[in-house]
């Protein structure tokens, strides 16, 4: 139970920041146009993307991270003999993991739709993509550090 709560913990702060990233973004390209945006503005703007994108975005990172990290967590950590013996590898292995399952959701949705599956706006271009990726890297390194079994091994 505990590494399931570690996962979705970790899937929904991975979220959280890909969602600051994006209404970073957003407001970035007002004031590109002129227009003057206040923090309160900048703030309201990111939870109203926060809320307004949890019934599908939100929902899509905590399902795919939960279930990629308890995954690797049971090959890696739960054979008679550990597989993965050595903190700094485990570490790494989830960040990977979390990086690459959210590029290959994005891949896939853009493949499967275009542009307009991509899930957030700022995700449309290459810079945007790596820093939403980034935030996959995050979750798997928060879930890992979370359950680390160094104290265990």
């Amino acid at each position: 139970m505990r590494l399931l709560i570690n996962a979705v913990f970790a899937a929904t702060v991975g979220y959280t920041l890909s969602v600051l990233i994006n209404s970073s973004v957003s407001a970035a390209t007002l004031v590109g146009f002129g227009i003057e945006v206040t923090i309160g503005d900048r703030f309201q703007m990111f939870a109203t993307e926060w809320l307004g994108l949890a019934s599908t975005y939100l929902l899509i990172y905590v399902l795919l991270h939960t279930v990629v990290f308890l995954l690797i967590n049971h090959f890696a950590y739960n054979a008679d003999e550990p597989r993965v013996s050595n903190p700094a590898t485990g570490h790494a292995l989830f960040a990977i993991a979390g990086a690459l399952s959210l590029l290959l959701v994005y891949m896939g949705l853009d493949t499967a739709m275009g542009l307009s599956g991509v899930l957030v706006a700022s995700g449309r271009t290459v810079g945007g993509l790596m820093a939403h990726v980034a935030t996959g890297a995050a979750s798997g390194l928060i879930f890992s550090r979370l359950s680390d079994r160094s104290s265990t091994s």
